[in-house]
This record gives structure tokens, sequence and C-alpha cells, in this order.
């Protein structure tokens, strides 16, 4: 090697590959039309449209129905006096009541407002330990933390789906996009963001969302419907001001589906091998997902959002992160971690609190 020649590093190399990877949006012609109607049933639209919302058991439609973003809060005795905690719940547009926890700091009220966090949990996962809040709500936060409908928490799912599913989540719903698992979820996400924004301690535009895995695609969602249909639901009042997503889930969905070695994309696996082992209805279910792709609400994203992947993760594999990453429009930092997989990471963390204090607390 001639002097001065440069030496690139092992990760440097891989990322300078990876930036460069930036596939077409899977959208199809009515995915803002699709999700402009499911807004709908949360928000009375600027042009008269009252929300609605499909009954559960009836599978009819209610018209003018009034959705809630009133936290139900009862206090929970934690020998911290400088926080206060609550168990949480919230009526879901379907009717589901979401269970979780809420923190805030002792002194946050009307008259002193706090920036507010919702931290979304990973797949499989629930709304967590008041210990993991403490984290933030010491810092001077208020915190939301909910479990995700189904999932290993205090929440049930009370949608009915027309067909079964394999084991897990992923494949629940898949004769329609409107049936499908994650629009509900995705409803409930924005639903709750904006229940925390319009609490009376919360500063409605300073607000946060992360987790990591589907947390992290649930942050970057909430982000982005709430952003584009800001002026279009006068009602929406949340502003995300920043976003953290940590070894997103969901993105980019064909090519995850197509490089996993393990996690939820095995439901495919089995799925496929059960129901379609020729994938004749391969091209139908992949187009079905692009209205869920997190790759395809990444454009509407356009506050500071902070990335972190695992190089070696085989979960999410990391090209799905960069396509998800390169299609962000606003201010964004990727930081890669060469020797992880798809696994919380500590060193992220103090990652986590510089960023969130610089564009919350600051």
């Amino acid at each position: 090697m001639g002097k001065g020649a440069k030496i690139v590093g092992i990760v440097e190399e891989k990322v300078t590959e990876l930036k460069k990877y930036k596939p077409e949006l899977t959208r199809k012609s009515d995915f803002d039309r699709f999700w402009q109607m499911a807004v709908e049933e949360i928000f009375p639209s600027n042009n008269g449209v009252p929300s609605w919302r499909i009954d559960v058991e009836s599978r009819e439609i209610s018209e003018e129905y009034q959705v809630s973003f009133d936290l139900e809060l009862e206090q929970y005795p934690y020998p911290i006096d400088k926080v206060k905690v609550y168990k949480a719940s919230l009526e879901a547009s379907d009717g589901t009541l979401l269970h979780g926890w809420y923190l805030h700091p002792t002194d946050a009220d009307k008259d002193n407002k706090v920036p507010g966090l919702v931290r979304f949990h990973g797949y499989s996962s629930n709304k967590g330990k008041i210990s993991e809040l403490l984290l933030w709500a010491l810092q001077g936060y208020a915190i939301l933390a909910m479990d995700v409908r189904g999932q290993c928490g205090d929440t049930p799912d009370a949608r009915v789906y027309s067909s079964g599913a394999f084991s897990g989540w992923l494949t629940l719903g898949l004769d329609s996009p409107i049936e499908y698992y994650y629009r509900q979820v995705y409803l409930d996400s924005i639903q709750l963001t904006e229940a925390l924004a319009r609490r009376p301690e919360i500063d409605p535009v300073k607000i946060g969302l992360f987790g990591n895995s589907q947390g992290g695609a649930l942050a970057i969602v909430s982000a982005a419907i709430l952003t584009h249909f800001a002026k279009q639901f006068r009602d929406i009042t949340a502003r995300i001001a920043a976003v953290n997503a940590g070894i997103p889930f969901l993105a980019d969905m064909r090519r995850a589906y197509k490089e996993h070695n393990d996690g939820p994309w095995m439901e495919f696996d089995w799925y496929f091998r059960m129901y379609d082992p020729l994938h004749e209805r391969e091209d139908e279910i992949f187009e079905l997902l692009s209205y869920f792709d997190i790759m395809n609400f990444a454009p509407w994203v356009n506050c500071p959002v902070l990335v972190s992947v695992g190089l070696k993760d085989t979960a999410c594999p990391p090209p799905t992160i960069f396509a998800l990453y390169n299609h962000l429009n606003g201010e964004k930092e990727i930081v890669p971690y060469a020797d992880y997989g798809h696994e919380s990471n500590d060193n992220h963390v103090d990652k986590q609190i510089i960023f969130f204090a610089e564009k919350l607390l600051g």
C-alpha cells in the first residue's frame, strides 16, 4: 500500500455502501387517501367530515362517534417524591381499552408545562417497568408508555378478523389493508400521542417519540401521520419535535422478508408454508403490506430523527433500516453499531439522552 493511502475501516466501508441504498418507495397511488380515511376515524376533518368508527361486533360504521383523548389516570404509590406515577388507560377508536404507565415531574402543571415523551415498546413486549421510565421523568419529561394491543401486556385486541393467522401478529388480517392488524395499531399510536399532547401539564409543541424495533416503527409512523395531516385536521395539536428510532422494524418489508434469518419475519415463513407454499399470493400480500411499510412514511417526517442500526442484525437487516433513513426528509443522524445484532443497546442510551435534551429541553 502506497504512502499516504487511506485505510478504510470495516464499519466505514459498510456504512458508505449502505448510505447509497435508497430503493423506490412502494406506495400505491391511494396511499395518502388510505391514511387520510384512517385518520378520519379519530379526528374530524377541516371539511366537516365527522370522526367515525367500525363497530367491533356488528362490523358496521358508527357515524359521528366521538373518539376520546382523555387519559384515565389512577395515581400509583411510588417512593420517589420528585415524580408522580399513574396507571393510565385510554379507550381506542375501536373501543378497546389500552393500558400503560404515565409519569411526570411532581412540579409539572398547567403553569409549568414540560416536554412530553411517548415510549413505544418492541414486538411481543409491553409497556415496561416504572424503573425504565424514571430515567426520563427525572430529567424533566412527562412520559407515556402504553401496551400495543394484543401483545404481552394488559391490553387485549378486541378486533374481529375474517381469517386465521400464524402465531404472532404479523399475519393477522391479511385479507384487506383495512382489516390488517397494524392499521389499528398505528391509529392507537397517533391517538395516544395526541392524548399526551392535550394533557394540561404538557407543552404540545415539544413532543418526542422513541422506541426500539417495533417501537421505533411506531415512533416513525406516528410522527409521519401527525405531521402530514396536521393542516387537514385542525384537532391535531401534537407537534412532533424529535424522534429516536432504534433498530426500527417494519421497514423495506419485501427485502426484510427476503434477508431475515430470525425474528418476527419467520411468521411469514410459516404462513407461506401453511397457506401459500408456492407463493402465489406473494405480490398481493406485499402490496397490502406496502400501506404499513415505514419506509413509505419516511418522507412525511420532517423533525430531527436519530436512528440506530446493528450491522449484524438478522431480524431487521441493516439495508432495510438505511432504506428508511435515506428517505427521511429532515435533520437526521444514523448511528451504526458494528458488532450488535437486533438487541437493546445500552451504549445508545447516552446518545438518546443528549439528543432529546438538545431538541426538547434546550
